[in-house]
């Protein structure tokens, strides 16, 4: 195997997964004002594709797995190209509310069909010890979320031609797509020498096994506590910060900065797992979720402020890079793109969350009490990471 080939790939990859970031879930939020002022939706209908795009993309999970043991990566890659040129085809050309629909719940199938499940797999086959490989991945594709605004202010200019947004996305998304399917190194598989890294399982798993451990289980949690984590920011953070009297422009700097820190810290896990180990980055991100979630509940203040932006971003991009690895290390190479693919669809249940907060909101009068809930649960889960240990396989 040519380590060219291994780098290339994961450029690849990485440039794919930044373009479908930024293309979906962090400008459709930007590009709905202009929509619903020119078609004249009200917010729930706005709000309503959204949730398709995230409800589709998490109960996919599963497709791209099945599509990459029966006909390979380059079937799976072309397949999501033809997928997001239907989506932004519809996206572009809305005249109502259905084809709006349509097309986002395509762009959330072919999300799924374009990022981390192929993405990851292809790592795992590629690099004899992928830690790193798999920081830079996630970290690069984290990036999107940050770029993705910015890119429809370039494109869409003062006129805000939301139409000629999602005509360049689907374009650039299908040449880097098509271009990955053409390029991607998919024949290696590192495995076939014998296992080069300690830290992961050499042999004795399958998929139906794993699921039925515990640690499986407190992983797949894992995975979901950061998706509640940063949905729930998202959606509700500026409102209850402006609600307790934080300027609107500052709240929505703090998304952009814990989204970079999110980013950043991916990449750092790759760099620190191999010498503290991805289950001490694992407690340590649960604690900071935590910490984080209780200062956004208090949410006055330089201090609480501070600590809020800097533990989501630090602690949510730690749990998403830890909780992966180890995935990886207890249950080894061999059924890693089926479980994977599993904790994604199992983290879907991360989409309610907005949900709750908002009922607590119109019940209580504040997001604080749900807020506190899930630092509690963070909380918990941190102690239950303390006590998790490696499976060992019957």
């Amino acid at each position: 195997m040519s380590p060219l080939r291994a780098w290339t790939t994961l450029l690849l990859v990485s440039a794919l997964y930044f373009i479908i970031t930024a293309a979906t879930f962090s400008s459709l939020g930007v590009a709905l004002p202009a929509m619903m002022a020119e078609l004249h939706w009200n917010y729930a209908d706005a709000g309503f594709g959204f949730s398709l795009l995230a409800v589709v993309c998490g109960i996919s999970a599963t497709i791209p797995a099945t599509l990459i043991r029966r006909f390979g990566v380059r079937a799976n890659f072309l397949a999501g190209a033809a997928v997001m040129a239907l989506a932004f085809t519809m996206l572009a050309h809305a005249n109502g509310l259905a084809l709006y629909y349509a097309g986002a719940a395509l762009a959330g199938l072919g999300f799924t069909l374009l990022d981390t499940v192929p993405g990851t797999h292809l790592l795992t086959r590629l690099f004899p010890r992928p830690g790193f490989a798999f920081g830079l991945y996630f970290t690069l594709g984290g990036l999107g979320a940050v770029a993705g605004p910015l890119l429809y202010h370039l494109i869409a200019g003062e006129a805000q031609d939301w139409r000629a947004f999602w005509m360049v996305c689907g374009v650039l998304i299908i040449a880097v797509a098509v271009t990955a399917a053409l390029f991607c190194d998919t024949g290696s598989d590192v495995a076939r020498q014998g296992e080069a890294d300690p830290a992961i399982a050499a042999e004795g798993w399958t998929a139906k096994a794993a699921v039925r451990t515990w640690p499986f289980v407190f992983l797949a949690a894992a995975f979901a506590a950061f998706l509640i984590c940063d949905i729930t920011v998202n959606a509700a953070s500026v409102l209850h910060l402006t609600q307790r009297g934080v300027d609107a422009k500052l709240a929505a700097w703090l998304i952009s900065l814990w989204a970079l820190l999110n980013a950043g810290s991916r990449l750092a896990g790759g760099l620190f797992a191999a010498f503290i180990g991805a289950r001490t980055l694992l407690i340590a991100a649960l604690a900071l979720l935590a910490a984080g979630m209780a200062a956004l509940a208090l949410g006055q203040g330089t201090v609480w402020l501070a600590v809020y932006a800097i533990c989501i971003g630090v602690g949510s991009g730690l749990c998403f890079f830890s909780s992966t690895i180890l995935l990886l290390d207890y249950f080894g190479r061999g059924p890693n793109l089926e479980l994977f693919a599993l904790v994604n669809l199992i983290s879907t249940i991360g989409s309610a969350a907005p949900w709750a907060a908002g009922i607590t909101r119109d019940h209580v009068g504040s997001y604080a009490p749900f807020f506190l809930g899930v630092a509690a649960l963070m909380a918990v889960m941190t102690l239950l990471a303390v006590l998790l240990k490696r499976p060992v396989p019957r």
